[in-house]
């Protein structure tokens, strides 16, 4: 029997749902009767890591240790900081609870890619020129330099991602490149207003269905 993957996949579903009024990582998807939205990210991508962890209120029933965000930090960064902490492992497989397409496929590359660059504190795709952090694979390397961005933010969301992240080494994946494994960017799609979460399940009831289960 193969060893389990030394990496850890972190669910970061902590957020408010300010825009959508309710908590997101909980509602039924794509339907009623369905299992809740933090599952969609759970199932696809946990069969890659060898560890699982919830930043969030609840685990909700998942196979997955549970952590609370680092006190005094607010927004993702809290919850990423606490989930990299708790993490057994070096590399971290990070993906957000509300993300209802993640491509296991694209995943899988990031963390390939990540693993042949150790110097690399965080593995991110490029996006229309920009680092997409709440999809992307990082270390317990960038915990310090994370924990010194989150001592900058200011107001009651804190600092974002994307600043936070800033000063981290990167290995980017050039969009040309991971769009073979992700066509329709589905993995980056996510479910903040009750208009976009009726969309998603519209697309996941299509026999169409913006989603790549294809694994290299």
């Amino acid at each position: 029997m193969m060893a389990p993957p030394r990496i850890s996949l972190l669910i970061l579903a902590g957020g408010a749902s300010r825009r959508m009024g309710r908590d997101k990582a909980s509602l039924p998807f794509p339907g009623p009767a369905d299992p809740p939205l933090v599952q969609r990210a759970h199932d696809q991508l946990r069969p890659l890591t060898g560890h699982c962890i919830v930043a969030g209120r609840t685990g909700f029933d998942l196979d997955c240790d549970v952590v609370q965000d680092v006190v005094g930090v607010t927004g993702p960064l809290g919850g990423l900081l606490a989930g990299l902490v708790a993490s057994p492992f070096e590399t971290v497989l990070v993906a957000a609870a509300d993300t209802p397409f993640p491509s296991r496929e694209l995943a899988s590359n990031l963390i390939s890619i990540a693993e042949s660059r150790p110097q690399a504190q965080a593995t991110f795709c490029l996006l229309e020129g920009r680092v997409e952090p709440f999809f992307a694979v990082y270390r317990k390397s960038a915990v310090p330099e994370l924990i010194r961005a989150a001592g900058e933010g200011r107001g009651s969301r804190g600092v974002g991602l994307r600043r936070a992240t800033a000063k981290l080494q990167q290995m980017r994946v050039r969009e040309i490149i991971w769009r073979g494994w992700d066509p329709e960017a589905a993995s980056f799609r996510s479910c903040n207003t009750p208009q976009e979460l009726a969309e998603a399940a519209r697309l996941a009831a299509s026999p169409k269905e913006v989603q790549s289960e294809r694994v290299v």
